[in-house]
């Protein structure tokens, strides 16, 4: 047998018996799967949530938004995390975590219980990534890029595969067995886990900016809670308290702000942030996490409610958006550099645009000369478009970030991914919280539909504020004479 090769940056792997790196490879992707099915998985169950636990929709509503909370929380602890404690250890420990908290929200039997078991659910889930992604970087040291790139390729699947497997589920039985079905997976990837890798050594202490996660998280958490109570019951809109909550969510952002100006290596850096072009950027991320996290999220309510379908169909009916985000994507990274940023961009807001006029029309049937499109293939119709301006924009936008600074990609790709996720989040609670002054969920959703749509006329001049790079490189290269890249 070939001797173990240890490092202190590497975790201990025997060459002799590469299959032992390919069995873990199978059991992080399902790790990671499970955590990618469970963050949109639930969105399906809303309605049946409502009912079984006799919650108002705005607090079933954050059944989501604890789960993308909690993952703002922990992105930018468990890399380094990773790095302070070893790979081995954080990987274990967020499988776990994940595993016990869907165990606790199969057994909720309350509203509040769900919310906090989701918040540890997501403690877990929301490490997976890096950590999986650092074992995978130390076991495929030679093929390394290759690896990473067929691990991180999971996402989208699960974006697929968890509203199909929810409406399944809850066609056939309870909602409480979402949540049961990750538990014996859990298991097998902890105890696969436990026995396929070696203690490895810690790369480097890092510093954890407590301060500032606490800051961020701090004003999130205050915002979104006050607008729930007060959705909760209008009549706290009169309460000075709330006005105070309000501004003290404010304040904590202001704080926030000034405090990563000056700190030590601080959770986000300041430059990165607030500063132009970065601030076009991050705000066009906001509204893009908006648009991916929040609107989804409602989409099966949306289907159940206006269009009376069943909550098979209504998870369902998002997988022509999620098929047309992943084929625009492909199209469009193959011939990013030829069309620029900015032009994929637009056209991709535009169509999320037209997706969210149409939805906002509120029709269940159109009629085409002799042809009637209605129900399932009219609202898939509608997310198919609004789908191909989500794939269109996406790698545009994400390189359009990162040419910003390339010797700071890790950095901005943890911004970008935090404020996306905050756009998440603050849908969520805006439209749950919007959705309380209306009493047909259905016709709601419509009208809230058809104002975000005007709402996305903001993403023009934050598009044209930011650089295009790409398309200053073609240009360069035709004044030169070289051929440009596709």
């Amino acid at each position: 047998m070939s001797r173990c090769i240890t490092t202190s940056a590497t975790l201990e792997t025997v060459e002799s018996a590469p299959r032992f790196r390919h069995v873990f490879f199978v059991l992080a992707v399902s790790a990671v799967l499970m955590n990618s099915i469970d963050s949109t998985i639930v969105a399906v169950a809303v309605p049946q949530l409502t009912s079984a636990l006799d919650a108002p929709l705005i607090w079933v509503a954050w059944t989501i938004t604890a789960y993308q909370l909690t993952q703002i929380i922990m992105l930018p602890i468990a890399g380094k995390l990773s790095d302070s404690l070893g790979r081995r250890k954080v990987f274990l420990f967020c499988v776990g975590m994940f595993t016990l908290g869907s165990l606790l929200c199969g057994l909720a039997p309350s509203i509040w219980f769900l919310i906090a078991a989701r918040a540890l659910q997501a403690t877990g889930g929301g490490g997976l990534m890096p950590s999986a992604v650092g074992v995978i970087s130390d076991h495929y040291r030679e093929h390394r890029a290759q690896a990473r790139g067929l691990f991180s390729s999971v996402l989208p699947i699960g974006g697929i595969l968890g509203p199909n497997v929810g409406g399944f589920i809850l066609e056939h039985w309870t909602w409480r067995d979402m949540f049961f079905i990750n538990v014996p997976i859990g298991v097998l990837v902890f105890v696969g886990a436990m026995l396929l890798l070696r203690a490895d050594q810690p790369t480097a202490q890092r510093h954890f900016d407590i301060p500032g996660i606490a800051m961020y998280a701090s004003a999130l958490i205050l915002l979104l809670v006050t607008l729930s109570v007060a959705g909760d019951d209008p009549a706290l809109w009169h309460d000075p308290r709330a006005l105070l909550a309000i501004l003290i969510s404010l304040t904590l952002i202001v704080l926030f702000i000034y405090y990563i100006r000056r700190a030590r290596d601080p959770v986000m850096d300041y430059q990165l942030v607030a500063r132009q072009p970065f601030l076009a950027a991050n705000l066009y991320n906001l509204f893009f996490g908006a648009a991916v996290f929040g609107v989804s999220s409602f989409i099966p309510t949306y289907a159940v409610s206006h269009f009376g379908m069943s909550p098979l169909l209504s998870g369902a009916v998002l997988t022509p958006r999620s098929i047309a985000i992943i084929v625009t994507s492909l199209f469009a990274s193959l011939w990013l550099i030829r069309m620029g940023y900015r032009k994929p961009m637009l056209i991709g807001s535009a169509l999320v645009t037209v997706m969210l006029l149409l939805l906002g029309t509120g029709w269940t049937s159109l009629q085409l000369g002799s042809l009637t499109i209605s129900g399932f293939p009219l609202l898939a119709t509608m997310l198919f478009i609004g789908g191909a301006g989500l794939g269109l924009a996406n790698p545009a936008s994400n390189n359009a970030s990162l040419d910003l600074a390339p010797e700071r990609a890790a950095a901005l790709t943890g911004v970008r991914s935090m404020f996306r996720l905050t756009g998440g989040v603050l849908s969520v609670t805006g439209i749950s919280l919007a959705l309380t002054f209306f009493p047909d969920r259905g016709q709601g959703l419509s009208v809230i539909f058809g104002s975000l749509s005007i709402a996305m006329l903001i993403v023009v001049p934050l598009t044209l504020s930011i650089p295009d790079t790409a398309r200053e490189r073609r240009l360069a290269q035709l004044r030169i004479g070289t051929p440009a890249e596709a």
